[in-house]
């Protein structure tokens, strides 16, 4: 089944899986050789933030190329364009930095010193991708405004017990 993104439900089901402190994967490619970390991020009105510096890496190549991957580890999936965004306490950052305070409350201020002038905000925001529910996959891109909903027949939704 084919439907238009904002009638389909699948932006609310990212916002409810990923508005939360989620260890997500970031994969770039730099000269065409892909390369992934896990970081700490949230989804908020529309797009991923994360807190970083911009010596890494991965921040540089986003800088360079700004189509990004972002993973759950499982079958979620996103490809999103990024950007820095800036320093904490720069004027455009205000808002988000708040949500920021919240999402990441028990850890923020202790990991993330403001004072040095390499720390910044990502955002990246996804333009198609691919999420998971209650054994329903939706496959969309934002950029068509569509969406293909359809069951899922295999393992993705199989929650394992421990058996020890």
């Amino acid at each position: 089944m084919t439907n238009k993104v904002q009638s389909s439900g699948v932006l609310d089901i990212i916002q409810e899986k990923f508005q939360n402190d989620s260890i997500v994967l970031v994969v770039t490619a730099k000269d065409n050789v892909p390369t992934v970390r896990s970081v700490d991020s949230f989804y908020y009105q529309g797009s991923f933030w994360i807190v970083t510096d911009l010596n890494c890496n991965y921040v540089k190549e986003i800088q360079s190329n700004p189509y990004v991957m972002i993973s759950d580890g499982g079958h979620n999936r996103f490809w999103c364009k990024a950007y820095v965004t800036g320093h904490p306490l720069d004027v455009v950052n205000k808002d988000i930095r708040e949500v920021f305070l919240k999402v990441f409350h028990h850890w923020y201020k202790e990991v993330n010193n403001e004072d040095i002038q390499s720390v910044c905000y990502i955002k990246a925001t996804p333009y198609k991708g691919y999420v998971h529910k209650d054994k329903i996959g939706y496959s969309f891109n934002l950029d068509e405004d569509v969406v293909t909903i359809a069951d899922i027949k295999h393992h993705i939704d199989v929650k394992l017990e421990p058996f020890w």
